[in-house]
C-alpha cells in the first residue's frame, strides 16, 4: 500500500470519489477528458484497484503534460516500483536528481521492488543530499505581526524604502532597513482598491502603480465584487489617486498579478486566474489583453528585457515562457534536461540573468538562469540559495543591485494559528554554485550492473 507521501497529489480527488464504490468510480471516471483532473481520478481509482498498470500509464501522461510537476515525478518512480520496473525506475530518480530535487525514495513501502542496489543507494543518498541548504541567504528585517499576508515587495528610491504590499489589508507599507513600517495607502471607499497582489515603482515618470483584486481573503471584501481586478495609478510623490483601470467586465473571474514595465511606460500584468496577459500602454486610458494562450495556467512571476523587446513570463506548472514583443510571437524558454522550472513565483531579470523564486518544489529554491544571446535559451544554470533554515514557500521579492530581496516565508499557505511573522532575506545574485556532482551524467555507463539492478552483495546494517 502506498505511504502518505506517496498519495499526496491525489488527496482532493480522492475526498471526491472516496465514499463511491469502486464501479461508480470507474463510470464517473468514463465521461471525462483525458485531461489533468480526469487522470488525477484516473490515477487515483487505478491505485484503490490495485491495478497498477494503469496508475502507471495515467502517471506517464500527467508527466508528459506537466514535466516540471516533481511531485507526478515522484509518483512516476513509485509505480514503477510496484510494476518491478526497476531500469525504468531507476532512470527516472536519476533524472530527478539531475534537476537537483530532493526525495528519499527509502522511505517508502512501495519502493520496496527497487531498493538494495548499488544505483538505488547511490541515486537515492544524493537526492537525499540534495536536500541540505546550500547558497547565501541573510534576514535583512522581519515584518510586524501585524502586517498580514504581504504578497510583494519593491524599492522605492525616491523613500530610500522599501515598499510591501498586503493581500488581507489592502495597504501598501514603506519600510525602512531596521522593519520599522509607515503605512502610505490602504484599500478604502476613495480608492476602491482591494487585495494588493503587486506594486510597481516607476521613478522616471513619479508613478506607483498597483495592481488589485477583490478576494474573499481581503479584509473589506463585498460579495458583489467578487471577480474584479483593476490596476491603479497613484501619484509617487504625493500618493495622490491618478486613475484606475478595471479588466474589462466579461463574466469571468480575475485576479491581476505580476506587473513589468517597458522603457517606454507600456505596463504589462498577469492574470492569475486565467492565462491572459493585460497591457496598459503609455497615454492610453484603458487596459487591453494582448495575450491569451493555453499552453500557460497558471501565471506568476513577470519580467522584460531592459529594451522591452523580449518578455518572460513564468507559470508555476509550464515553466518560463517567452514572447517577442515585436513580432507576438511566443515559445517556451529552452533549457536543459537537467533544469525543473516548476513551482516558480518571482521571476527577475538580472544582467542577461533569469532569477527565481521556486517554492513549489522539493527543495525549494532560488535559482539563477544565465541566456543566450537571443534571450530564448538558458546557457548555464547557478543555484543562490537553496534549502535554507528560512524558507517556508518563499514567494516574491525585488532586484536592488546585484541583490535579490524576497519573502523568506508566506502565510498564503497556513491557518491563522499558523502563521509567522514574514522575513525578508538577502541573497547575492552574482554568487555561484555548482547544480549538481559532473559525474551524474556517466554514471549508468560506468555502472552497467547495478542499472541492471543486481542486488548488493553485502546488506546494509540496521
Amino acid at each position: 500500500m502506498l505511504n502518505k507521501t506517496a498519495i499526496t497529489f491525489v488527496l482532493a480527488v480522492s475526498l471526491m470519489i472516496s465514499s463511491l464504490p469502486l464501479a461508480a468510480q470507474t463510470e464517473t471516471l468514463v465521461a471525462l477528458p483525458d485531461n489533468v483532473p480526469g487522470l488525477l481520478l484516473k490515477t487515483n481509482t487505478a491505485y484503490v484497484a490495485k491495478d497498477y498498470l494503469t496508475f502507471r500509464k495515467a502517471l506517464e501522461r500527467l508527466h508528459k503534460m506537466r514535466p516540471n510537476n516533481s511531485e507526478y515525478m515522484y509518483q512516476l518512480v513509485v509505480a514503477h516500483a510496484l510494476l518491478d520496473e526497476k531500469q525504468q525506475a531507476y532512470d527516472l530518480m536519476l533524472r530527478m536528481q539531475q534537476q537537483g530535487l530532493a526525495y528519499d525514495f527509502s522511505r517508502s513501502d512501495s519502493t520496496q521492488n527497487i531498493k538494495n542496489t548499488e544505483v538505488f543507494d547511490y541515486v537515492n543518498d544524493l537526492m537525499k543530499s540534495a536536500a541540505d541548504p546550500m547558497g547565501i541567504s541573510e534576514t535583512v528585517f522581519t515584518l510586524a505581526d501585524s502586517v498580514v499576508w504581504p504578497e510583494t515587495i519593491a524599492w522605492d528610491e525616491s523613500r530610500q524604502r522599501f515598499l510591501v504590499g498586503t493581500v488581507t489589508e489592502g495597504s501598501i507599507l514603506a519600510v525602512d532597513k531596521d522593519g520599522q513600517l509607515t503605512e502610505l495607502l490602504k484599500a478604502n471607499q476613495e480608492n476602491g482598491m482591494w487585495a494588493v497582489l503587486d506594486i510597481l515603482v516607476d521613478q522616471t515618470r513619479n508613478r506607483l502603480w498597483v495592481s488589485s483584486a477583490a478576494m474573499p481573503v481581503f479584509s473589506g471584501f463585498d460579495p458583489v465584487d467578487k471577480g474584479r481586478s483593476a490596476l491603479f495609478e497613484f501619484n509617487l510623490e504625493t500618493l495622490q489617486l491618478i486613475h484606475r483601470y478595471p479588466v474589462p467586465v466579461d463574466g469571468r473571474p480575475h485576479v491581476l498579478g505580476s506587473m513589468a514595465q517597458s522603457p517606454n511606460g507600456d505596463v504589462f500584468i498577469v492574470d492569475r486566474a486565467l492565462p491572459i496577459i493585460y497591457a496598459k500602454p503609455a497615454g492610453e486610458q484603458k487596459l487591453k489583453a494582448v495575450m491569451a494562450t493555453r499552453d500557460m495556467i497558471s501565471m506568476r512571476g513577470i519580467t522584460m528585457q531592459p529594451d522591452g523587446s523580449v518578455m518572460y513570463v513564468a507559470d508555476r506548472e509550464m515553466g518560463i515562457m517567452v514572447i517577442d514583443i515585436n513580432t507576438g510571437r511566443v515559445a517556451k524558454l529552452a533549457v536543459p534536461t537537467t533544469l525543473n522550472l516548476g513551482g516558480i513565483d518571482g521571476l527577475y531579470l538580472w544582467n542577461n540573468h533569469l532569477i527565481v523564486i521556486q517554492n513549489g518544489i522539493k527543495p525549494q529554491r532560488v535559482m539563477r538562469l544565465q541566456l543566450d544571446a537571443t534571450g530564448t535559451q538558458v546557457a548555464a544554470v547557478a543555484p543562490l540559495a537553496v534549502a535554507q533554515p528560512e524558507f517556508d514557500f518563499p514567494s516574491f521579492g525585488t532586484v536592488r543591485g546585484e541583490d535579490l530581496y524576497y519573502f523568506a516565508n508566506s502565510q498564503s499557505t497556513l491557518g491563522e494559528a499558523q502563521k509567522k511573522a514574514v522575513k525578508v532575506l538577502r541573497t547575492p545574485i552574482n554568487s555561484s554554485n555548482n547544480l549538481a556532482p559532473p559525474d551524474m551524467q556517466g554514471y549508468p555507463k560506468q555502472k552497467p550492473e547495478s542499472i541492471e539492478a543486481r542486488p548488493k552483495s553485502i546488506e546494509k546494517k540496521p
